[in-house]
């Protein structure tokens, strides 16, 4: 392992050739201007398997040939100028993408970028045949992939939360059945899914402020997500919606163990029918439905062993008292 806190020519004068940990911390890129880039040499680390860069605004893009060959985990924090990874040409002016297109980098198996200023993830993810997760955070520039062999059997989770302009997940998504985790957290309100449909074989799935997801999620039918185990959508933008499922939407939950609803604003009611196939449900959380007053019927919350309610008061009104309502649902 080697950690650098001054400048990057270190690794030029003294290339450590069996590295598998390299960690860059607020390193300076003086040297390497204009393009302002990782040394040529890291693609000759052979035995390099992680790269962590954090706080270098200075950082452009990597070096003018391909990630280092038998990288596994590459993890980028608050680089706001990095644009893309592999230079496409060496004239190149500006690009806003991480690369053209992988090329040799096919042991690379999780990708994170947490405040980078790119635009795009490129094409050829495809080849990066052991790629198991993409995490892409506060990135407020990124807006779309470029639409290629999307992603390999290898691919379990793809998190994007806090991107504004991300406006569309690739189509391909919906034919990736290895992938179990998908969570779009608060990008742009006008972000949809394919219509191809979602990934059938999901465990995790978590929708927040994406009203157009969570619609198409209804009319593609939730309950074809057999494997799903855990739902989380926060509702805000789902103004319309007075019961969940929707009334006269036919909505049927899959058997799920784990199920969080928040900020609903115009929620009043849970509608048993769409729970009940729930035997499985053992959790329940619901938050900041200011109009929520009742919980399914009892005979749907018998497996359940926790329930966390909190911002909505009518419904703790009716929920922690002898007198209420609801209390009979939820007392042994």
């Amino acid at each position: 392992m080697i950690e650098i806190f001054e400048t990057v020519d270190v690794l030029e004068e003294k290339p450590v050739m069996k590295l598998t940990l390299l960690v860059l911390n607020a390193v300076a890129f003086l040297l390497h201007k204009p393009c302002n880039r990782l040394p040529q040499v890291l693609h000759e680390l052979i035995f390099l398997t992680v790269i962590e860069i954090g706080n270098c605004r200075g950082l452009v893009s990597f070096a003018e040939n391909n990630l280092p060959p038998n990288l596994k985990k590459l993890r980028i924090r608050k680089c706001e100028n990095l644009e893309y990874l592999v230079d496409e040409k060496e004239d190149n002016k500006k690009l806003e993408y991480i690369a053209q297109e992988f090329e040799e980098t096919a042991c690379l198996e999780s990708i994170l970028l947490f405040r980078s200023g790119i635009k795009s993830l490129p094409r050829g993810l495809g080849k990066l045949k052991h790629l198991q997760e993409i995490w892409l955070l506060s990135c407020s520039n990124f807006v779309s992939f470029e639409e290629s062999g999307l992603l390999t059997t290898s691919f379990r989770a793809f998190v994007v939360d806090n991107c504004g302009t991300f406006g569309a997940l690739p189509k391909c998504m919906a034919s990736t059945t290895s992938l179990q985790r998908l969570s779009v957290r608060n990008c742009s309100a006008d972000i949809s899914f394919p219509s191809e449909g979602f990934p059938a074989n999901l465990t995790s799935l978590t929708i927040s402020k994406a009203p157009k997801i969570y619609r198409s999620l209804v009319e593609w039918e939730l309950n074809r997500l057999t494997s799903l185990q855990e739902l989380v959508i926060r509702g805000v933008g789902c103004s319309n919606m007075v019961s969940f499922p929707e009334k006269g939407t036919g909505m049927m939950l899959p058997p799920l163990t784990h199920i969080i609803l928040l900020e609903f604003e115009n929620l009043e009611y849970m509608l048993s029918k769409g729970f009940q196939d729930l035997a499985s449900l053992k959790e329940l959380d619901i938050g900041e439905c200011p109009k929520l007053t009742s919980l399914p019927d009892k005979d749907v919350l018998l497996s359940l062993g926790y329930l966390h309610i909190y911002s909505c008061p009518l419904l703790k009104e009716e929920c922690f008292s002898d007198k209420g309502r609801e209390w009979s649902k939820i007392s042994c």
